[in-house]
């Protein structure tokens, strides 16, 4: 399940619990999407405290957009993911290796707020001349 946060206009930010479905992504792209069409760079926020697990159609969703953004991942300035599962932090860390035009960190449980602040500092990291 899906659930919009309440985020920057730079930020798209979701809380993902139970079971992640295909259809699920029906919400998330045109979300993505509307924020990346007002903004040249943008953060993203997964609250993954409550997420089980992802249905096949919707790993099939994921890698599909993932392989269609391919050429903007430069776009995706921050993303940050609050979990407590270890598999899913050492998932962050690898992404994190592996795109290193998006800046990834892993937040735990009760950190929502300061995943929030770091993901959407960007911009201001930007204007003083920081990373």
């Amino acid at each position: 399940m899906i659930e919009t946060l309440p985020a920057p206009e730079y930020v798209a930010a979701f809380r993902i619990s139970g079971t992640l479905r295909g259809e699920d992504y029906d919400e998330m792209i045109p979300a993505i999407e509307a924020k990346l069409e007002h903004n040249e760079q943008i953060g993203v926020l997964a609250d993954m405290t409550n997420f089980d697990h992802m249905t096949a159609k919707a790993l099939q969703r994921d890698l599909a957009y993932a392989v269609s953004k391919l050429g903007e991942y430069s776009r995706f300035r921050r993303a940050a993911v609050i979990s407590d599962k270890r598999w899913i932090e050492t998932t962050t860390k690898l992404a994190d290796r592996l795109f290193p035009q998006i800046e990834m960190r892993v937040f735990h449980n009760g950190e929502l707020e300061d995943a929030m602040r770091w993901v959407a500092g960007f911009r201001e990291d930007l204007l003083s001349g920081g990373s």
